[in-house]
C-alpha cells in the first residue's frame, strides 16, 4: 500500500478551523451591532428632523404659532395632543381628516395606527401596546417622543398644578392648554429643546415595569387628572435610573430617556437635532428646556 495521505481534514484541523471561526464571530460580531445601532441612531436622528420641518411648516401656515401641547377636556375625557396636530405636516392627512380634533382620543379609529416617525428604531418593545388594564390612556400605537415642557417647576408661579402627576410650568417649548409663538421663544430657537426621546420604564414599583413602561399612545395628549402625555418637564438628568414608584418621580416629571448607549437625542426649536449626553450638565439642560430665562445656556457642537 502507497503511504501517499489522501486529502480531506483531519479531525484536529478541523476543530481548529471552527475555532478561528468562533474567534473571528466573537470579534466581528460587536462591531456589526455597533454598525447597525449607529445606523439605528442615525434613523432616530432623521425622525426628529422630520418632526422639526413639520413644526416650522405648522409655524408658516399658522401665523407664527406652533402646535398646542395638549388641550385638556374635562369630563374624564382625553385630548388630542401636539403629535395629532403635526400629522398634515408628516404627510398623515389621511389620519387627520378621520379626528375630531376637539373629541375624545378614546374613540378614535387610527388609536392603533402607527406613525412611523414616532417611534425610534432602537425601541426595543412592541410599538403597538394592546393589552392594558388601562386602554383609554394606555392602549394603542406608542410614540417613543415627548415635546420639552419646560423646567424648575419648584421655581415659578406661573404654571399648571396637579398633585397627581407633577406641577407643569409655562416656561417650555410644550405649554399645558396654551399655544408657544415663536416670538416667545426669547431665548432664540437655537438655544430652546423642543422634543427629545422617552422611554422610561421602571426596574422596579408597582405597574410600570412591563413594557411599554410609562411610554404612552401618540394620539394622547393628556388625561383627566393633568397628566401630560404629550410632553414631559425637564427635571432629571438624561436616562436617570429612576422609577415613578420607588423613587417618587411623578409622571410629568419622568426622565428623558433613550435606547442609545450613553444619551438620547433632542430636537431643537431650530429645526436641528443634537445628541446630548447623559451627563450633559443638569443647570444647562433645564435652562435649554425653558423659552426665555435668559441664560446663555448652548447646545454641544
Amino acid at each position: 500500500m502507497s503511504g501517499r495521505r489522501t486529502g480531506g481534514f483531519t479531525l484536529v484541523e478541523l476543530l481548529v478551523v471552527i475555532a478561528i471561526i468562533g474567534i473571528l464571530i466573537a470579534l466581528l460580531l460587536p462591531a456589526v451591532q455597533a454598525a447597525r445601532e449607529a445606523a439605528r441612531r442615525m434613523q432616530c436622528s432623521n425622525h426628529l428632523k422630520q418632526i422639526g420641518l413639520a413644526l416650522h411648516n405648522y409655524l408658516t401656515a399658522n401665523s407664527g404659532c406652533f402646535p398646542i401641547g395638549c388641550r385638556p377636556l374635562g369630563g374624564g375625557r382625553h385630548g388630542h395632543g401636539v403629535f395629532s396636530h403635526l400629522l398634515p405636516y408628516l404627510e398623515q392627512e389621511n389620519i387627520h381628516e378621520t379626528f375630531d380634533i376637539d373629541g375624545d382620543t378614546f374613540v378614535e379609529e387610527h388609536r392603533y395606527t402607527i406613525v412611523p416617525e414616532y417611534i425610534c428604531p432602537s425601541y426595543p418593545h412592541d410599538h403597538v401596546n394592546r393589552g392594558s388594564q388601562f386602554p383609554s390612556y394606555c392602549q394603542g400605537a406608542v410614540t417613543t417622543y415627548q415635546g420639552v415642557g419646560g423646567a424648575r417647576p419648584d421655581l415659578t408661579q406661573d404654571k399648571t398644578t396637579s398633585s397627581a402627576y407633577g406641577d407643569m410650568p409655562h416656561n417650555g417649548f410644550c405649554v399645558w392648554n396654551r399655544v408657544r409663538r415663536d416670538r416667545d421663544i426669547t431665548d432664540g430657537l437655537s438655544n430652546t429643546l423642543a422634543f427629545g426621546e422617552f422611554i422610561q420604564r421602571d426596574k422596579q414599583g408597582g405597574g410600570y415595569q412591563s413594557p411599554p413602561g410609562n411610554v404612552r399612545p401618540w394620539i394622547n395628549g393628556d388625561n383627566a387628572n393633568r397628566g401630560s402625555y404629550a410632553f414631559k418637564v425637564v427635571v432629571h438628568p438624561i436616562n436617570a435610573p429612576l422609577d415613578r414608584i420607588t423613587d417618587a418621580v411623578p409622571f410629568n416629571h419622568l426622565q428623558m430617556s433613550s435606547a442609545h448607549s450613553g444619551g438620547a437625542n433632542f430636537l431643537v426649536a431650530d429645526g436641528s437635532v443634537h445628541f446630548l449626553s447623559e451627563s450633559f450638565d443638569l443647570e444647562t439642560y433645564r435652562s435649554l428646556a425653558t423659552v426665555g430665562d435668559g441664560e446663555n445656556a448652548n447646545l454641544p457642537q
